[in-house]
């Protein structure tokens, strides 16, 4: 299948095209909408009317908030979204993604799979250039760093990214298109530099404006873009910045984790704990006026805010951690990845407690905003009013309540099967010594795709062989699709006692794929599988999290053990039979297994005593007979006489 048509069938699905058969049956990646871009797009454009005019420099860099742009910089962005997970290594952290849906994350054209046109735009406010001394116009250029594709969808040929600029009778004039083409890196934030000289741009209400011309009929042909710079007194070799920038999330607190329930973290507080990562860019290349290579010591502070909640009575105490911190050296146009040197102490969690929230707050220190005249590099003249230091500090949350979840919350993607009767299974590594009770599965259905009601056969897993035994929980559920990053929740029918490794996953029961949320910034790829033929594969297809999360509790009813029946629990009887057994009335769940691990299909008739059990087709030979009583499973082995 050649990636045109791959591609046109995930258009089709996400305009709610029944897709029969796909060439390769196994586990995809899917774009989703991003709804939650509604939220600030309209009250961006409410504003239309009441634009205020901003004067030089115009700077923006996206990371003063994970939700809202800068009302006071842009006058509207027509559906961009604002994002931290699909830039790959951005200047500073989150970009604005353009895509082809709109402010409601709703496809611009539902009708037509391939139409194409201009979708989304982020426009400024009108910047007072008027006011700006005629000798400093030919000296302002328009700067920003752009990516295609990062961790989206890649635009097809012919697909763009446009600046336009509006003169002084109030036109929109294309002045730069960027084309999609083989040079360009998917992982790469190139910068722009686009002189402003033209006399009719210098008037009271000039605006720029990005836009991207794209397939109309998802979230598709992405691209990202960050650090817009807008100014006088540079030139077409002015690429560079007095800024030190946090380029990264914070990494888990947790092992792998982001959430864990609080009595198994508690268990062994040193043991789960890590230390946490990120990652800082330095946009300096040179020193001025000494023209030598620019580079810069790092250093930083920490502290964590830990909220514990036991009973209804709820504390919150604030431990300082790193107090200016040696982090390295940060040479110009450079990463540079640091794990945080301190992590809370494990007296600072209370062990009786029910929930456990922390918010890690890191501040890096550096020259920004020193001026060049004490020792720094920060020109005045040329940036002021800018802050450099906004993008020093960041904060990261972790839970301790009753789940584990490998995902940070935020869904950049989306991740499905493509088959009916294929199997996708997602490993969770208990971090606690003694049994405990599963009771219910939360998961990200993000709106993609068919609106009718879907199921799947939800399954719990004690590891991924042929054994039957092996199967501790199947339940139907239903489909539930939610607004951005919302989970449904899922109440087990039986509650699964745990003591190490099980798997959370699904039997996919139709053609039409049925989409995840898929976490970009944390890579648990690996602890996915999927079957698609018979046999288990571990995932190397999707780079991410799946948001699917396991919750613990109390047992309020039939737990599974996934511990197997003793010799003297046999339920099961005549053993050997013909093609006719009986079981207990109350057994439930009854499935039955050739020794190839093929489904046998059962005829079941019930009265007070007994369930009278009878194979459809006829069978002889060895069954696997597996049902679940008296609060736990027995697997027994049946001999059936052929007739």
């Amino acid at each position: 299948m050649n990636n045109g048509t791959t591609r046109n069938l995930r258009i089709a699905t996400s305009l709610c095209f029944l897709i029969s058969t796909l060439a390769h049956a196994q586990l995809v990646e899917f774009p989703i909408s991003t709804s939650s871009q509604a939220t600030f797009k309209s009250n961006l454009q409410a504003r239309t009317q009441s634009a205020t005019p901003v004067f030089l420099p115009f700077w923006d860099d996206f990371s003063s908030s994970d939700s809202l742009l800068k009302q006071n910089l842009w006058l509207f962005g027509n559906s961009v979204f604002l994002n931290n997970g699909i830039g790959i290594r951005p200047p500073s952290r989150n970009v604005v993604t353009f895509d082809g849906v709109d402010s409601l994350g709703k496809p611009y054209n539902i009708n037509d799979l391939l139409a194409k046109g201009f979708a989304d735009k982020l426009e400024s406010q009108p910047i007072r250039m008027d006011v700006l001394a005629p000798a400093l116009r030919n000296t302002v250029y328009l700067s920003f760093f752009y990516q295609v594709e990062g961790r989206g969808e890649p635009p097809d040929n012919g697909d763009n990214l446009t600046v336009s600029i509006k003169d002084q009778n109030g036109k929109w004039n294309d002045i730069y298109v960027l084309e999609n083409n083989a040079t360009l890196q998917r992982d790469v934030f190139y910068q722009v530099l686009l002189p402003i000289s033209d006399p009719k741009y210098f008037h009271a209400s000039f605006q720029f404006r990005f836009s991207n011309f794209a397939r109309l009929s998802g979230p598709y042909d992405t691209w990202n873009v960050d650090y817009v710079f807008l100014s006088s007194g540079r030139s077409a070799t002015d690429a560079y910045y007095p800024d030190r920038t946090i380029s990264s999330s914070i990494t888990s607190l947790f092992a792998n984790y982001f959430a864990m329930p609080a009595k198994h973290f508690l268990e062994d507080p040193a043991g789960n704990l890590k230390h946490p990562s990120l990652e800082l860019f330095n946009l300096k290349l040179v020193d001025v006026p000494s023209g030598l290579p620019h580079q810069q010591n790092i250093n930083y502070t920490t502290q964590a805010v830990i909220t514990t909640k036991v009973g209804t009575l709820i504390t919150s105490n604030t431990f300082p951690l790193d107090s200016f911190q040696f982090a390295g050296i940060i040479k110009g146009l450079e990463y540079l990845n640091i794990s945080l040197n301190k992590i809370p102490a494990t007296a600072a969690f209370n062990p009786m407690a029910d929930s456990i929230h922390i918010r890690l707050k890191y501040g890096m220190s550096t020259k920004d905003n020193i001026a060049i005249s004490s020792s720094g590099d920060y020109d005045p003249a040329k940036y002021s009013p800018i802050d450099f230091r906004v993008n020093d500090t960041i904060r990261a949350d972790y839970l301790l309540s009753s789940y584990y979840a490998y995902d940070d919350g935020i869904a950049e993607y989306a991740a499905g099967l493509n088959q009916a009767g294929s199997f996708l299974a997602f490993l969770f590594n208990v971090k606690y010594s003694k049994p405990d009770t599963l009771v219910y599965v939360d998961i990200y259905f993000p709106e993609f795709g068919e609106n009718t009601s879907q199921s799947l056969q939800l399954q719990i897993r004690s590891d991924l062989t042929d054994n039957p035994a092996s199967i501790l929980l199947e339940q139907n559920i239903v489909v539930d699709r939610k607004t951005r990053n919302k989970f449904s929740h899922y109440p087990l029918t039986h509650y699964v006692l745990t003591n190490g490794p099980f798997y959370v996953g699904w039997k996919q029961l139709s053609n039409t794929p049925i989409a995840v949320g898929l976490d970009k910034n944390t890579d648990n790829g690996n602890k996915i599988f999927y079957n698609t033929n018979g046999l288990w594969i571990q995932n190397s297809l999707v780079k991410g999290s799946i948001m699917v999360r396991a919750g613990f509790g109390k047992a309020k009813g039939n737990v599974v053990t996934g511990l197997e029946s003793g010799s003297n629990l046999k339920h099961l009887y005549p053993n050997p039979s013909n093609q006719t057994f009986y079981l207990p009335a109350t057994a439930e769940n009854i499935l039955a297994f050739d020794m190839t691990g093929k489904r046998i299909d059962l005829e079941r008739d019930t009265d007070i005593n007994k369930i009278r059990l009878t194979f459809l087709s006829h069978v002889g030979g060895l069954v696997i007979v597996r049902y679940f009583f008296e609060g736990r499973w027995s697997t027994e082995k049946l001999m059936v006489r052929p007739e």
